[in-house]
């Protein structure tokens, strides 16, 4: 019976970790389409700025306002911003790294930033 257990929870476990990195499943075709968050190399690939840098180029930036659109304060000169250079937007450092380890996409325009396919599993 305490193997019993102790397998059953550690099945769980398993489950739950794996799934906390899964973002968007959708089914189509029979094939269960699964995509995941970005890797910490790929995060620090990411151009980092100043907002003081960003200011004076507005222009250069499609999201370059007044705040972030994830924890929605707004930006101070001496904030760290990430660039997704995919799309062009700005957040805060922590916020869109947060983001980017469970979510793929940017949190605005929903851009992919993944080049390589989604991961396929069939259902049967």
């Amino acid at each position: 019976m305490v193997i019993l257990i102790v397998l059953t929870y550690t099945s769980y476990l398993c489950i739950r970790f794996r799934s906390r990195k899964t973002t968007t499943t959708r089914v189509r075709n029979g094939l269960i389409f699964i995509q995941e968050g970005l890797d910490e190399a790929t995060l620090r690939s990411y151009p980092k700025l100043l907002y003081s840098q960003v200011k004076s180029h507005k222009g250069d930036f499609a999201s370059s306002c007044c705040g972030c659109s994830i924890c929605l304060g707004d930006y101070k000169d001496n904030d760290m911003l990430r660039l997704l250079p995919h799309c062009g937007h700005l957040f805060h450092l922590m916020c869109i790294d947060t983001w980017l380890r469970l979510h793929p996409t940017c949190p605005i325009c929903r851009s992919s930033s993944l080049s390589s396919p989604l991961v396929e599993f069939s259902n049967t």
